[in-house]
């Protein structure tokens, strides 16, 4: 009734790869298009991974910032009112 399960790696994991997603002609109509497979001019030159790099930033740089964007919060806040 039960059977071992199968070994190796089943769906294609093994011969993934993004520049085949890149690659494919029908890319726009599924979840394939991806972040991980641009195409295109828009792209060139670009770091389209920015959000997700480290900040060079010191906890002193970091709270002047938090203290300056609440500042500006409270003025447009006072501005609304």
């Amino acid at each position: 009734m039960f059977e071992p399960v199968r070994g190796g790696t089943r769906g294609g994991q093994a011969e993934f790869k993004w520049s085949d997603v890149s690659a494919d002609k029908d890319r726009e109509n599924y979840l394939g298009h991806s972040i991980n497979a641009p195409t295109g001019r828009w792209q060139k030159n670009k770091d389209i991974h920015w959000y997700n790099r480290e900040l060079q930033q010191t906890d002193a740089e970091r709270e002047e910032e938090i203290r300056r964007v609440k500042e500006a919060e409270a003025e447009a806040l006072a501005a609304a009112l």
